[in-house]
């Protein structure tokens, strides 16, 4: 009841928080880092993983976006609402990724996984076979460790991404997790968190 009610909770902030403002999400952000140093976790550490991804975006926003014109230098120029684009879009993908980690330390790995899976089996009744949604799921969270685990530096980056490409993940998927069925408490909780969702969603409009 508690991890359902901690999933519940984390899901419904991951999936809502990139509908808020900049000033609210940097709010949640510091609330976010504060919780993490209770549940004696190194954020940083979790955040230099993705700084590819963060330098990436932005780059893109910087140099992309037109409107008020700040700083140029040549055919590149550095814009006013860029400049805000690029924070909102760091800001919203640190808060995700620590939202991640976070449910990841707190929650056990097979209750998430498990949780997901029934969350995505209705996609079966439109093709898509049980055991490789199982399977896709179950990857997804090994590539999450993998890329907990991993240093990511430019001396070491060719060797991580080799090391990804060349794990072999087919003998760790749990044979019970076929098993796994919609039961009426799950039907109780999608329905709680989706009523909960469009409410948050409504009230953002």
């Amino acid at each position: 009841m508690v991890n359902g009610s901690i999933l519940f909770l984390g899901l419904l902030l991951l999936f809502s928080i990139g509908g808020l403002s900049l000033a609210i999400q940097v709010v949640f952000l510091a609330l976010l880092f504060l919780l993490s140093a209770l549940l004696s976790m190194n954020i940083f550490v979790f955040l230099r993983k993705i700084k590819f991804f963060i330098a990436t975006i932005a780059l893109v926003f910087l140099f992309s976006v037109p409107g008020e014109v700040l700083y140029f230098y040549g055919p590149l120029s550095i814009t006013k609402e860029g400049l805000v684009l690029a924070g909102f879009n760091i800001v919203r993908l640190v808060n995700i990724f620590t939202i991640v980690f976070i449910l990841m330390k707190v929650l056990p790995r097979d209750f998430i996984t498990i949780s997901i899976i029934k969350a995505c089996l209705f996609v079966t009744y439109f093709g898509v076979k049980k055991e490789r949604l199982i399977a896709r799921v179950f990857l997804t969270f090994e590539y999450l460790d993998f890329y907990r685990n991993a240093k990511f530096t430019f001396n070491s980056l060719g060797a991580d991404i080799a090391k990804q490409i060349n794990s072999d993940y087919s003998e760790k998927i749990k044979p019970n997790l076929p098993l796994v069925t919609f039961g009426t408490k799950d039907f109780f909780w999608s329905g709680s968190f989706a009523v909960a969702f469009l409410t948050i969603q409504f009230l953002l409009i």
